[in-house]
C-alpha cells in the first residue's frame, strides 16, 4: 500500500510542479510545442505499450505463439506509415487537436463530427484502462477491486487535470522505463525457469490459432489507429519541430517492435511453466511472478501498472482537449480540467458497470477506424496538393462510423472490414475533380 501510495504521489507532484507554472491551452494541450524527438517517441511507445500489449499479447504468444507480434507489430506498421508520410504535415499544421485538423483540412462539418466520434469512443478505452489498472493495484495493494478502481481513477484524473501534457510526457519517460526494467526481469526469469528454448520455436507469421482474417483485421483496424490516432496526433503537434515530430514517430516505431519481441518472448518461456489451456490473461499476471524472487514479481506488477496509468492519462487529455477545443469552441484551461473531471467520473461509472477490457478497446477501435482513419488519411495526404470534396468526405466519415457501429455491436469483423472499404473508396472519390455546370450562353 505504501509504495503504491509513493507511485501515484510522484506523479500527482509532477502535476502540481506543472500547475504551478499557470500555461495557457497551448502548454495545456500540447505541451507549448517545444518537446524534442527522444521524448516524443517515449511518450508514444508509453502510451501504446497499454493493458492490451501487455498481459493480453504476453497471454496470446502463450496460446498463438510469435504471430501474437502482430498484435503490436501492427501498431509498428501503422507507426511507419505515420513518420513516413504524414508526420511532417501534422506538425505544420499548428493545430491542437485531430478535429480541429479535420476542419483545416476538409471542412468545419467534419470536424464536429469527427469530435463526436473520439470523445466517446476514448472514454471507453479510458474505461477499460481503469479496470486494467484497478486489477494491478489490487495485486499490488491487496485492496478490495471496487476501492483500487476508485483510487486509480481519482489518482489518474488528478495528475492529468493538474499538468496536461507536460507531465504527461515527462511521467510517460518514468513509467516506460518500469515498464522495460519489470518486463526485462520477466524475461529473465521466465528464460532461467522455463524449459523451452526459443532456438526450436518456429517463427510463423500466421498459423491456426492467428489465421490470416486475424492478421488482416489488426493490421487494417488496429494498425490503422496507429497511422491516424488523436492521442499520437497530440504528440506529435507537441514537437519542437516538423523533423522532431517525424523523428519521433519512427523512433516510436521501433520500441513498440522492440518491446512487442520483449513480451512475446516471456510467453513463449511461459509455454514451459504452464500447461496448455491455461487462462491466457492469467499468464503475466499470475504464471511468470511465481518464477520470480517476491521483489521482481512487485516490480513487475508496477510496470504493468506504469503500462496502464500511461495510456489512461493519454485518453483523458484527448477526451477532454476535444471536448473543450472543438465541441464547446473555447481554449479555457479552467473548464478543460472540469471537462476532464467529469470524464474521469464517467468512464469510472463505466468500468464499475462491467465488461472485458479487449470488448471496450476494440469497440471503441472499430467506430474510429471506420469512421476517421481513411478520411484523415487521405485528407493529410492530398493537403497542399488537391481539392477535396468535404461533402464526400463528410459521407465517407458518416458511412464507415455507422458500420463501425455495427461492428461493435454484432461484433462481426465484415462490418469492420466494409467500413474501412467504404470510407477509402469515398475518400478516394473526395478527390476527383468536380464538374461545374457550363455558363449559360449570352452570360
Amino acid at each position: 500500500m505504501t509504495l503504491l501510495a509513493l507511485y501515484f504521489a510522484l506523479f500527482i507532484g509532477m502535476g502540481i510542479y506543472e500547475y504551478a507554472k499557470r500555461k495557457d491551452f497551448e502548454d495545456f494541450a500540447v505541451a507549448g510545442r517545444h518537446r524534442g524527438a527522444g521524448v516524443v517517441g517515449v511518450s508514444i511507445v508509453a502510451s501504446c505499450v497499454g493493458a492490451s500489449a501487455t498481459i493480453g499479447m504476453t497471454g496470446l504468444a502463450f496460446s498463438a505463439g510469435t504471430p501474437a507480434f502482430w498484435w503490436l507489430g501492427s501498431g509498428t506498421a501503422g507507426l511507419l506509415v505515420l513518420g513516413s508520410l504524414l508526420a511532417v504535415k501534422v506538425r505544420r499544421s499548428g493545430v491542437c487537436t485531430l478535429p480541429d485538423m479535420a476542419e483545416k483540412f476538409i471542412s468545419p462539418a467534419t470536424r464536429r463530427l469527427t469530435a463526436l466520434i473520439i470523445v466517446p469512443a476514448w472514454a471507453s478505452i479510458l474505461a477499460a484502462q481503469y479496470i486494467a489498472a484497478a486489477k494491478a493495484a489490487t495485486a499490488l495493494s491487496g485492496m478490495d477491486h471496487s476501492t483500487a478502481l476508485v483510487a486509480c481513477a481519482a489518482a489518474i484524473t488528478a495528475y492529468t487535470l493538474l499538468g496536461g501534457q507536460n507531465s504527461i510526457m515527462k511521467s510517460d519517460v518514468v513509467q516506460y522505463g518500469l515498464v522495460a526494467a519489470g518486463l526485462g526481469l520477466a524475461l529473465y526469469y521466465t528464460a532461467t525457469a522455463s524449459p523451452i528454448s526459443l532456438d526450436a520455436v518456429d517463427l510463423q507469421w500466421t498459423n491456426e490459432v492467428f489465421p490470416l482474417s486475424k492478421w488482416t483485421y489488426f493490421m487494417l483496424i488496429v494498425g490503422g489507429s496507429y497511422v491516424v490516432c488523436p492521442m499520437l496526433f497530440g504528440r506529435l503537434f507537441s514537437a519542437r519541430t516538423e523533423r522532431q515530430a517525424k523523428r519521433g514517430a519512427l523512433f516510436g516505431s521501433l520500441g513498440i517492435a522492440l518491446s512487442a519481441v520483449l513480451i512475446v518472448c516471456i510467453g513463449l518461456y511461459a509455454r514451459g511453466l504452464a500447461p496448455a489451456g491455461t487462462d491466457a490473461d492469467s499468464i503475466l499476471t499470475q504464471v511468470v511472478p511465481s518464477v520470480m524472487p517476491a521483489w521482481a514479481g512487485t516490480a513487475l506488477l508496477f510496470a504493468l501498472l506504469s503500462a496502464i496509468v500511461s495510456s489512461a492519462d493519454s485518453c483523458l487529455i484527448t477526451a477532454a482537449t476535444i471536448l473543450e477545443h472543438d465541441l464547446i469552441g473555447g481554449k479555457s484551461t479552467a473548464r478543460c480540467r472540469l471537462l476532464m473531471l467529469g470524464i474521469g467520473l464517467g468512464a469510472l461509472v463505466v468500468a464499475k458497470s462491467g465488461g472485458t477490457i479487449l470488448s471496450l478497446l476494440l469497440a471503441a477501435n472499430d467506430i474510429y477506424v471506420c469512421g476517421v482513419v481513411a478520411p484523415m488519411f487521405v485528407a493529410i495526404l492530398a493537403w497542399g496538393k488537391r481539392a477535396i470534396n468535404p461533402r464526400t468526405m463528410l459521407l465517407a466519415m458518416l458511412a464507415g462510423g455507422t458500420l463501425g457501429i455495427a461492428a461493435a455491436w454484432t461484433g462481426l469483423k465484415l462490418f469492420s472490414f466494409a467500413g474501412v472499404g467504404i470510407s477509402l473508396a469515398l475518400s478516394a472519390a473526395a478527390l476527383l475533380p468536380q464538374q461545374t455546370p457550363a455558363k449559360a450562353e449570352g452570360a
